[in-house]
């Protein structure tokens, strides 16, 4: 269900692989990632169609995992923007993502699955450093990288509204996802955050929340590095710091979640200690 967060500022909550906005202006409306799945992206296409009346301006994509850029396809023809990073990145799947995608939906959907597999990737062609400010008539938006989530992630800020969609940098209430993680740029991202001045926060996933879920979400990133480093450092290896890390309980787990919980957490203990091994190795 789509729901108004300012005056044209418009968040979608309900899509497969997580949230969206569209950030209507003069020139047209500005969306905030794409929905994973084609028909939801056309879907949302039509929605933004029906706020406003007017075309698409352009999409932002936060990161270059695929929940993010996939339905790239179904807003085309549009501008792209994301990390020059990740732009590298999205252009290296190709085909490989594609059909991993396509793979979860084969067996229950499988026209989803073939429409999937088919799909063209459009990459991010306007690439940020570090910041960009687009100034759309009535409208200032800035483009920011904040790096943390994947090293390519980047938040869209509206500074009047005083609102950051901030991608899979900001976790509310529920463990975060660390497979691509840099931990301490995330850390120092997440203090960065604390400072702006940011009323409402809009998570790639689940719902918009305030800078409160910040000082939990850095001391699970920082408490599962100094288990982590323990471990590390008394000789244990990949595996046993996955069985001896913990922090099951740190979040809540709904029980309907808690396969796809366990494994990401196993995941993030994975990267962190590979985080470490690669800082020890260039010691």
């Amino acid at each position: 269900m789509v729901r108004e967060l300012a005056d044209r500022v418009y968040l979608e909550t309900g899509f497969e692989g997580g949230n969206v906005g569209a950030i209507l202006t003069e020139r047209g409306a500005l969306l905030v990632d794409a929905p994973m799945l084609p028909p939801e992206a056309r879907a949302w296409r039509a929605t933004v169609a029906s706020l406003d009346g007017g075309v698409i301006y352009g999409v932002v994509n936060t990161d270059y995992h695929p929940e993010h850029f996939i339905g790239n396809a179904a807003l085309m023809p549009t501008r792209v923007w994301g990390h020059e990073a990740g732009a590298r990145q999205i252009a290296k799947y190709e085909t490989s993502t594609l059909d991993q995608v396509a793979a979860t939906f084969r067996k229950e959907r499988p026209a989803l699955a073939e429409e999937i597999a088919n799909l063209q990737i459009y990459p991010p062609e306007l690439t940020v450093g570090e910041r960009m400010a687009l100034h759309l008539g009535d409208r200032e938006v800035h483009v920011l990288y904040l790096p943390g989530h994947t090293p390519a992630s980047v938040g869209v800020y509206l500074p009047e509204e005083r609102i950051l969609f901030a991608g899979d940098n900001i976790v509310n209430n529920e463990h975060p996802t660390m497979v691509q993680a840099d931990t301490l740029a995330w850390i120092d991202t997440l203090r960065r955050i604390q400072e702006m001045d940011v009323d409402l926060l809009v998570p790639g996933v689940g719902e918009p929340c305030g800078k409160e879920v910040i000082e939990p979400l850095i001391a699970y990133i920082t408490e599962m590095h100094r288990r982590v480093a323990e471990l590390f450092e008394a000789g244990a290896s990949r595996r046993e710091s996955v069985d001896k890390v913990g922090m099951l309980d740190y979040y809540p787990v709904p029980e309907n979640q808690a396969a796809r919980i366990k494994r990401r957490r196993r995941e993030n203990v994975e990267r962190v200690y590979t985080e470490i091994r690669t800082a020890q190795r260039r010691r």
